[in-house]
């Protein structure tokens, strides 16, 4: 089987020259041709004279083997095998011979996105036996893999007692055993599958809005109880009492409350009564202490004039500095032969009397003493004091009691015999429109706007595919590979066919789409 890649416009297509001595299976080939197939590659059939042309587009589409470099995890293991177990049931539904699909990695082609995954339908009936053990081809897969281990890897152990189980494969079983654990994952990640939605309700929106303002509306049901009739007089007590009691103060009896038989009098602590018994307003301002608050809400002339007395009466009382008491052990100059100082309570360096100074003499101010330095004999050896050297023009060299540094920033060891900036040899790529370095430090480094998949993800650029190119790093040649991308790669403004590797030099220049990069091997 010769295959080849084509770049027709946008799309890529995997083509196969129809040799002379083939004979086409037209059954099939009209199938592929007139049916959008469930697990096959879309195919279409050209003729140019005696030239025919099986083409099969792969847009967007890498190949399995590709898609199986590193850790695969569990989505895309079970879309490539979904995709041949679908191509494989799809065979039988269309009348199409099902040993015609080639059963190879290299031929399979998956989306890095959606993880579907599509097949090529060789319609060329052949006298060799292309039959498979299926079984055979998935246990190989399964053990040459390597899984992303950050996955819950049940579905390897399941997968591979299905295979050892199964005395005949068939393709059906196997697709049941595939679904169920999709099932298994919905319900670990707390979703339930094929779970019925409730209806929703069809009355009209009004109505709904209608409906709850009626019932905000609808009064709220409370017990009965007597009405108490108060006249305005005592409504108008009542509410003064209440301002009275929120400003702190304790409202006084009015004189016509206390003389009637309604209301008993009551006996204020600390006001003033005449002889019948009554307080005046006068009297009533002065005896308590009226605030500016309580003043703006009761303004009268009565609280005016206890407000302003208050005010005076605080001004004129005016306390007496208290008498300077000398502090003690402090004997001033005036005093100093007249009265003994008390006795210290502490010691104070400066003002310390001396042995057999009499307490009534001046105290005689001594310096402070410097404290003892240990001798070096008394030092050991390892905090031995270093001598300071003193810098001078032919000796700038500055120490640090243990460590030289030698043209670096304190506190750090220069080594010697290492250059300070070694030159990386590392390749990378430098992106045009943000001067980006990319460093390709893997043996086949991605590039797309696929996070999940590539390894560096660009996404401010629609026009870049979701696997648009693999640079390769071969015993430290470099090579760049298109992927079947939309818009193709180009190297030193030639677009380079898909699926072929071309070698890359130093200052290459690479178009991704339109996006411009350069390769710097230093």
């Amino acid at each position: 089987m010769d295959f080849y890649f084509e770049n027709h416009g946008a799309n890529t297509y995997l083509v196969y020259a129809v040799k002379p001595e083939d004979t086409i299976d037209t059954l099939s080939l009209g199938m592929l041709t007139n049916n959008k197939i469930l697990g096959l590659a879309q195919t279409r059939f050209t003729q140019m004279d005696a030239d025919k042309f099986i083409q099969y587009n792969v847009s967007s589409h890498i190949s399995v083997k590709r898609f199986f470099e590193g850790p695969v995890n569990k989505k895309r293991l079970l879309g490539v095998f979904r995709g041949i177990v679908d191509a494989l049931l799809s065979a039988e539904d269309y009348m199409i011979d099902p040993d015609s699909i080639i059963i190879d990695l290299n031929y399979m082609f998956a989306d890095v996105s959606t993880c579907d995954t599509v097949l090529i339908c060789w319609p060329i009936i052949s006298a060799e036996n292309r039959k498979i053990d299926l079984g055979a081809f998935f246990k190989e897969i399964m053990f040459s893999t390597q899984f992303d281990q950050t996955d819950n890897c049940d579905y390897v152990a399941k997968i591979i007692n299905y295979l050892n189980s199964a005395t005949k494969f068939s393709p059906k079983e196997f697709k049941d055993v595939l679904e169920s654990m999709d099932v298994g994952a919905a319900a670990e990640s707390g979703g339930v599958p094929n779970r019925p939605i409730a209806p929703m309700s069809t009355a009209p929106k009004e109505e709904v809005h209608s409906l709850t303002e009626q019932a905000a509306a609808r009064p709220q049901i409370t017990p009965k109880t007597e009405a108490v009739r108060t006249s305005p007089a005592q409504e108008k007590k009542t509410l003064s009492g209440q301002q009275h009691s929120a400003a702190g103060i304790k409202p006084a009896v009015p004189a016509s409350a206390a003389g009637s038989p309604q209301a008993p009098q009551m006996a204020v602590p600390g006001q003033k009564t005449h002889a019948a018994g009554t307080v005046t307003p006068r009297e009533q301002a002065a005896e308590r202490e009226i605030s500016w608050f309580y003043l703006m809400q009761h303004y009268n002339k009565e609280n005016a004039a206890a407000y302003k007395a208050q005010k005076e009466a605080k001004k004129g009382k005016k306390t007496t500095p208290a008498t300077a008491v000398p502090k003690q052990g402090y004997t001033s100059p005036a005093t100093s032969g007249k009265q003994k100082p008390a006795s210290l309570p502490f010691a104070v360096p400066s003002q310390q009397p001396t042995p057999g100074q009499r307490p009534d003499q001046p105290v005689v101010q001594v310096a402070p003493q410097p404290a003892a330095v240990p001798s070096p004999q008394a030092v050991p050896m390892y905090r031995q004091p270093v001598q300071p050297v003193q810098a001078t023009q032919t000796n700038a060299a500055i120490h640090f009691g243990e460590t030289t540094v030698l043209g670096g920033a304190a506190g750090e060891t220069t080594v010697l015999g290492v250059e300070a900036n070694p030159i990386s040899s590392e390749p990378y790529l430098l992106r045009a429109k943000t001067g980006e370095k990319i460093a390709l430090n893997k043996p086949v480094f991605r590039i797309g706007k696929e996070r999940s998949y590539v390894d560096y993800f660009i996404s401010d650029n629609t026009a870049i595919s979701r696997s648009h190119a693999n640079i390769i790093n071969r015993s430290g040649e470099l090579f760049v590979l298109d992927t079947n991308s939309t818009n193709h790669t180009y190297v030193n403004g030639l677009m380079i066919p898909s699926n072929e590797e071309v070698k890359l030099a130093h200052g290459a220049k690479i178009r991704l789409a339109n996006e411009d990069f350069e390769l710097r091997m230093y």
